[in-house]
């Protein structure tokens, strides 16, 4: 009798496990509350979908998340860009986290114009304090997305380049304010200097010129999946290798978020949309 009972509690936590281990677990999915972000999340989150795993979304600006991913309450994060813009908040965190999937390459910030200021006038930042464009650009400079890779980066290129004396002033403003300082300088053939980055809409809408940016502020960066790796050692293998394989490109980014805030379309249908015009693409993230 013990001996049956024995091999049925056993049957049992045997059955438990493999139901455990088959059933695909929640995930709180976090992502940074700027429309590119959201955009490129989208298609993440709907491949986990696709694998059966129920999601959680939470967003919130760069220090927020990144707080929320040190203290266990996001089990990833949608995307980290390595390893500059973002190597700061996450160097804390680095030894708990696993880079499951690199969405795009050459990810960039930098400062821009718009293409009407004469590139003669305006080829680099340092020229920003000539006196003949001082007279003339708004030194007003609208940036976006506090204690970002951008912001921060930013306030260095103000004091590195001497700007404030040059009467310059940094900002921070709401995504759709800071969009629309740029909206209306090309209507107006304004001069104005924006913090802009790539993958964003902005570059698909309107002529823009990157300027030369002689101290090397900014870096290049991937943008990377990165999981808890408490969490990843949990995941089913096939969502370990399915995920891995996501790739979009700098081009694919910017149009999902074009598609989003020009034409007004909910980020699910823009992923799947572009998901499924491209089978060729996704079928491998999915094959066994």
């Amino acid at each position: 009798m013990k001996k049956l009972a024995y091999v049925l509690v056993l049957s049992f936590v045997i059955c438990s496990a493999l139901l455990a281990k088959a059933e695909p677990r929640e995930l709180v999915v976090g992502q940074v509350n700027l429309s590119f972000y959201t955009a490129s999340a989208a298609v993440v989150k709907e491949v986990l979908s696709r694998l059966g795993h129920s999601l959680k979304i939470v967003e919130g600006n760069h220090p927020d998340i990144y707080g929320r991913l040190g203290h266990g309450d996001v089990d990833l994060l949608v995307a980290s860009w390595l390893p500059h813009a973002h190597g700061p908040l996450q160097a804390p965190l680095a030894d708990r986290l696993v880079e499951a999937a690199t969405l795009y390459e050459d990810a960039r910030l930098y400062w821009a114009v718009p293409a009407h200021v004469p590139v003669e006038m305006v080829r680099s930042i340092d020229d920003l304090k000539k006196p003949a464009v001082t007279s003339r650009i708004d030194r007003e400079i609208v940036g976006v997305g506090p204690g970002s890779g951008l912001m921060n980066g930013s306030e260095q290129i103000m004091r590195r380049y001497g700007l404030e004396q040059a009467g310059y002033r940094l900002k921070v403003a709401p995504p759709e304010e800071w969009a629309r300082h740029l909206a209306e300088a090309s209507a107006s053939g304004r001069w104005m200097v924006m913090p802009l980055w790539q993958p964003q809409y902005l570059n698909a809408v309107y002529p823009l010129r990157v300027l030369e940016d002689p101290q090397g502020i900014f870096g290049v960066d991937r943008a990377v999946v990165v999981v808890r790796k408490e969490v990843w050692q949990q995941l089913p293998e096939r969502t370990r290798r399915v995920l891995g394989r996501v790739r979009l490109g700098i081009s694919v980014a910017t149009e999902l978020e074009r598609q989003m805030v020009v034409e007004s379309k909910p980020a699910e249908q823009v992923a799947r949309s572009w998901m499924a015009a491209n089978p060729a693409k996704v079928d491998v993230w999915f094959a066994d």
